[in-house]
């Protein structure tokens, strides 16, 4: 545990952490109050769907909104910074001086980890209570009634979704952590990450169909399932959705093989003076 504090403690020092939620946040506060703002123009046009709209305005319905849109801006910024910062621990020397105090290698790894977890967790809190103050904001822009945010019997629900995005935000990230911690370059993470990134969005549309159903239980994908959120209205589910429940599993699971993957890379790495 105490491992874990003095990684917050660093991290939370650096800029980069900083620079990266305020990214998110700007990002999240800005899609709702363009969203509020361009609401009477898209009513003066045709063919315009504008449930939409008020799916994202006004509450309880907000609430899914703000969440699938922090889980994704907070997905990618987190997948770069996770593997940054997880980078750093070797061009930094942070591994060796470890090694050389006589801690843990798999302990060190974990708990860097567990540390990088805690500030993914603060940051979506954040973002997310600005989300919903934006929300409001957007709903008032657009003169619509924003419903009661602080309704008990939708709360409850919300913070069990807010707990399933965490889990899944971690898994996530922890690709990029694998991937920089095995190959001790942050730019090798930040590479993989962003190539995975656009294969995971560009690969199903291209890809035969047994394929496409790979991509389906791969982190990007299983861990947005996990989380078990609605979409808009109108939108069908689709056929072969993946049961929130068996999703969250899978993306449990990916989290530990990824961490054992970068503990076992660790502990087998020759560290030299």
């Amino acid at each position: 545990m105490s491992l874990a504090i003095t990684g917050i403690r660093k991290f939370w020092t650096r800029s980069a952490t900083i620079v990266s939620l305020l990214i998110a946040v700007a990002l999240v506060a800005l899609e709702f109050v363009l969203v509020g703002v361009s609401y009477h123009t898209a009513s003066t046009q045709t063919g315009v769907d504008m449930s939409t709209y008020t799916w994202l305005l006004t509450f309880p319905s907000a609430y899914d909104a703000i969440l699938a849109l922090s889980f994704e801006f907070l997905g990618i910024i987190g997948l770069i910074y996770v593997a940054t910062a997880s980078g750093s621990e070797w061009s930094w020397g942070m591994v060796k001086v470890a090694v050389a105090r006589g801690q843990s290698r798999w302990q060190y790894t974990v708990s860097t980890f567990a540390s990088l977890a805690i500030l993914l967790l603060v940051a979506l809190l954040i973002t997310f209570a600005v989300g919903v103050v934006a929300a409001v904001a957007g709903s008032s822009v657009a003169g619509l009634k924003m419903g009661n945010p602080a309704d008990m019997s939708v709360l409850g629900p919300t913070l069990v979704k807010l707990g399933r995005a965490w889990i899944a935000l971690v898994s996530l990230t922890s690709l990029g952590y694998a991937v920089a911690m095995v190959a001790k370059s942050q730019m090798a993470g930040i590479g993989t990450v962003i190539g995975y990134f656009i294969v995971s969005i560009i690969g199903p549309a291209l890809l035969p169909d047994f394929v496409k159903e790979i991509f389906r239980y791969l982190p990007f994908s299983i861990s947005s399932d996990a989380i078990g959120l609605a979409g808009p209205p109108g939108t069908a589910p689709a056929t072969n959705a993946i049961d929130p429940n068996v999703a969250l599993l899978i993306t449990l699971a990916w989290l530990v093989g990824l961490l054992a993957v970068a503990s076992l890379s660790v502990e087998r790495t020759e560290i030299t003076n």
